[in-house]
């Protein structure tokens, strides 16, 4: 008789292991995409936290058969400061038994982590477009199982962003747009905290909190901010855009038949220099090229022309075959893509985990419309 899979809390040595493992499990979609992390399968956890953990699954013959992790933060929810956890990476072997096994183990896991790291909610983004997973997670069959409850707290879309109509005008093209410097920081540091704690689950809220931040995300510094200011010389907006290259890049393996159109179009517009190419599939090319593009980190605006003018200049700044992302949440229609711009988009579902034994946080009311703070890197 085969005795129990083990769940083991993962070692900067199970590195390699843990590669070889998450690769064989593409991102599906409308796009089917590999994600490489560039030999360091934790560091992007690196740049979302300085507290995370992977767990394994492993079989008696100590084949990986399953893992997940998650990233620790502290975030302001409702005016308090509150420790989380988000989900990332849950990837489970097609073996019976590990499926099985796995779900009798994710109820201890979430205690595990709440023990260690004080957490008090779970959260987890997952992709309207991947129906297996919400079948698996959202829609359970077995409700007679201990599992965790998924209550969507947050619907929001993944905006890519790859080019202009030729009527497309800058609605302010006067607005003065200036990097980030040492002239500029404490009112910029000041104008995004006030702008993040209006959004729950942000992640600063004074200097300290955003430094601490931003030294984490590799490569990105505060001269790459684009800063707009009014007549007044008051701060009206600001982006950072930041190209994850080393870290995680996405490989495209396949369109789906709507993306698949889509690209084709980009590739008509790019002969009139409206639009930037998608990455071929790598069936096509006989080989794997990663996506192009830069994630809009940081985005704030006071209106939506502000914020399309933002887009302008980080669009202009960018490499040329960059095309840009960055999520926008139903609570916030500023933010959504401009209709004189070539935008796609994915539906994402921003998910509380709450363990059986629980009642549903109060963060959760319908009543409670307070938009919540998202970076894309890290959906």
């Amino acid at each position: 008789m085969n005795s129990r899979m083990r769940l083991e809390v993962a070692k900067p040595s199970d590195n390699q292991t843990i590669l070889e493992f998450y690769k064989g499990f593409p991102l599906k979609g409308v796009l089917e995409l590999k994600v490489d992390r560039r030999g360091d399968f934790f560091g992007p956890y690196a740049v979302e936290s300085d507290r995370f953990r992977t767990y394994l699954l492993k079989d008696d013959q100590d084949h990986l058969q399953g893992m997940a992790s998650f990233t620790i933060k502290d975030v302001m929810i409702n005016g308090q400061i509150k420790t989380v956890a988000y989900g990332r990476d849950l990837r489970i072997s097609n073996n019976r038994r590990a499926i099985i096994e796995w779900a009798d183990h994710f109820v201890p896991t979430l205690q595990d982590i709440s023990n260690t790291y004080g957490v008090q909610h779970f959260f987890s983004a997952l992709n309207m477009t991947e129906t297996s997973a919400l079948n698996t997670f959202v829609r359970p069959r077995n409700l007679k199982r201990a599992l965790p409850r998924y209550f969507n707290y947050r619907r929001f879309n993944l905006v890519s962003v790859h080019g202009r109509f030729p009527w497309a005008q800058n609605p302010l093209p006067h607005l003065q747009i200036r990097n980030g410097s040492s002239v500029n920081a404490d009112a910029l540091i000041y104008y995004l905290s006030q702008k993040s704690i209006q959004r729950n689950l942000s992640t600063y809220w004074d200097s300290y909190s955003f430094f601490k931040q931003l030294h984490r995300w590799r490569g990105l510094r505060l001269e790459d901010f684009l800063v707009a200011f009014d007549r007044h010389n008051n701060i009206v907006g600001c982006c950072a855009p930041w190209k994850a290259d080393g870290i995680q890049e996405l490989v495209p393996l396949d369109y789906s038949l709507k993306a698949h159109n889509f690209r084709q179009f980009l590739k008509f517009g790019k002969l009139f220099g409206w639009t930037r190419n998608l990455t071929k599939p790598a069936y096509r090319l006989q080989l794997e090229e990663t996506l192009q593009f830069q994630y809009l980190t940081h985005l704030f605006a006071d209106n939506e022309d502000v914020f399309e003018s933002l887009l302008w200049a980080a669009y202009d700044r960018a490499r040329s075959n960059d095309f840009l992302i960055y999520p926008q949440t139903r609570e916030e229609l500023i933010y959504k893509r401009p209709l004189n711009w070539v935008c796609a988009k994915i539906p994402h579902g921003l998910y509380c985990m709450v363990p059986p034994d629980q009642n549903a946080p109060d963060f959760l009311n319908p009543s409670n419309d307070i938009a919540v703070s998202l970076e894309a890197f890290f959906i």
